[in-house]
């Protein structure tokens, strides 16, 4: 099986000359692991999982942004090279939850602790303008945050001023400045936005925007364009410092060095404040030292098990290489999750199938004169699909941005915070980028053990939308039910106008709208995704 450049890299292989020690997370165009030097020093290496021209080259550029970054509260690059038959990048390993996490498990912050995170953000972007840079997607799951200091991830998608594009407005919209969300080009003045939008939700465990959870994308972004947040439940202490950097003028909004000096002042101290534990709450620092105490047991055990068995000499990073010895594979104490991988939430985009064809919301254009290819098989056949978990199509109550609930929020939170809509037990279903939740009905829906086949797709018709595409064909038994199942939520107001197709007691892997009955046994249920992307999703639903 060959889904991409990365995917024979497994734990005990090389890359340059880092040992791959366990899979940290996919994302939508690479692949990181943890991993360490001759020496030990442990890193958290980024590789390219798609071999596109346009990807290589969009990687070179996130490695050469990165390599500019000189800062305390960056994740320091230590070494890469875009240029290898894998490319790879080996940056700083920061054993830390995000900000994102922290709040959804610990609460909100209060005023001092909030301004010493500022003042750590804020010198990061300094570093990072200072380097010619705009970041264009600073959001809590981006800030990691040790006790000694915040530290801003994922350069993805920052670019030189001279190659901002202005035909996409990228990042997060719930964070990203008004600019931005228009296509504009972004400058400094952009960053500083996202890190108010940012503190804003450290301090009230939401984006600066009302009823976000009833909002489609198209909805928030329209709202975004026009700066129109809802800045109501902030104190006036911490206001006064998450405010001015909101301005829906850029030239209003204070700089990373004001941002500093304001913070330096409020603390009585230097601009850092000193270490976390001074100023944290008890359940934050604790939270942070319990998550680096578990990530530190897992690097202990992904190297006793990579030690206890014979590595493969194979250099991953430098050519293909036969794997002549075994080779330790991640299991549930070598497989590792968190923050640090990068890609874009292609499971949760907007998509509405209509009789068969599927049509793009944004961009209503409808699929046709498409080439079926497979990359991961040698032949171009389709092949039969059976799920390792049983696939259910459930109709869609409501949805909502971020994690569903799970009723374990902080006092602190809901004292604060304007509460997320309650999501009743099993229920709830949330897509890996844990940027959507869906709640889905008490109708029975479907339950799908195993498709007639699953199959990948590349648009290459002129004019057509581009990109990769999942098609499913069901079973005689299962096409009548999925007839029947689109037939009856075809035509409802939005959202419950939409199939969710989830595995799992809560994993979404896809929201479908539908605008009418789909009959003849198949659907498009996924489209525009990158190769890796439509393998990723194949696999779920069983493609073999």
């Amino acid at each position: 099986m060959r889904w991409g450049t990365a995917e024979t890299i497994r734990p005990g292989l090389r890359v340059g000359r880092f040992t791959v020690l366990a899979e940290l997370a996919t994302g939508g165009m690479g692949r990181v692991y943890l991993a360490r030097s001759p020496a030990g020093r442990t890193v958290a290496l980024k590789t390219l999982i798609t071999d596109s021209a346009d990807d290589r080259r969009r990687f070179a550029r996130e490695v050469e942004c990165a390599q500019r970054v000189r800062g305390v509260y960056t994740a320091s690059v230590v070494d890469a090279d875009p240029d290898a038959p894998v490319p790879w990048m080996a940056q700083e390993y920061v054993p830390a939850p995000s900000l994102k996490d922290l709040v959804e498990s610990c609460g909100v912050l209060r005023s001092d602790a909030l301004h010493w995170v500022a003042a750590g953000m804020a010198e990061a972007l300094a570093s990072l303008h200072t380097a010619g840079l705009v970041h264009r997607d600073i959001k809590p799951s981006n800030v990691l945050l040790p006790v000694e200091g915040p530290r801003v991830i994922d350069f993805g998608i920052s670019q030189a001023h001279d190659l901002t594009r202005t035909q996409t407005a990228l990042g997060t919209v719930a964070f990203a400045s008004p600019e931005q969300a228009r296509g504009e080009p972004t400058t400094e003045a952009s960053d500083v936005f996202s890190l108010g939008a940012t503190l804003f939700y450290v301090a009230t465990g939401r984006p600066p925007y009302a009823d976000i959870g009833e909002l489609s994308a198209m909805e928030l972004l329209m709202r975004a364009t026009t700066g129109g947040t809802d800045v109501d439940g902030l104190a006036p202490e911490p206001a006064a410092l998450v405010l001015p950097c909101l301005a829906l003028d850029p030239q209003a909004r204070p700089t990373p060095a004001e941002l500093i000096s304001y913070c330096a002042d409020h603390l009585g101290a230097g601009p850092a404040g000193g270490s976390g534990g001074r100023v944290l709450d008890a359940v934050w620092t604790d939270s942070i030292e319990r998550h680096r105490a578990e990530r530190t047991d897992a690097l202990r055990a992904a190297i006793s098990h990579i030690d206890d068995g014979p590595a493969s000499p194979g250099a991953a990073g430098s050519g293909p290489q036969e794997q002549t010895g075994p080779v330790a594979r991640p299991d549930a104490t070598t497989r590792l999750t968190g923050p640090l991988g990068g890609g874009a939430p292609w499971w949760s985009r907007q998509l509405t199938v209509l009789g068969g064809a599927l049509v793009v919301v944004a961009v209503v254009a409808v699929l046709t004169g498409l080439l079926v290819l497979r990359p991961w098989e040698d032949s171009g056949a389709a092949g039969a699909g059976s799920p390792d978990l049983p696939v259910r199509i459930l109709e869609v109550e409501s949805e909502q941005l971020g994690v569903c609930p799970d009723g374990k929020a902080s006092s602190a939170v809901d004292a604060v915070a304007t509460p997320q809509p309650t999501v009743p037990s099993g229920r709830g279903f949330t897509s890996d980028d844990r940027n959507l939740c869906v709640v889905v009905s008490t109708a029975p829906g479907m339950t799908v053990n195993k498709f007639r086949n699953v199959t990948a797709f590349e648009d290459v018709e002129e004019g057509g939308q581009g990109g990769w595409s999942v098609r499913v064909a069901f079973e005689e038994k299962d096409a009548k039910a999925f007839a029947e199942l689109t037939g009856k939520v075809a035509g409802r107001p939005r959202p419950t106008d939409a199939l969710a197709v989830v595995q799992g007691d809560d994993r979404l892997l896809v929201r479908v709208g539908i605008a009418g009955p789909i009959t003849g046994g198949e659907a498009v249920i996924a489209t525009r995704l990158k190769e890796n992307q439509a393998a990723f999703l194949a696999s779920a639903l069983g493609a073999p």
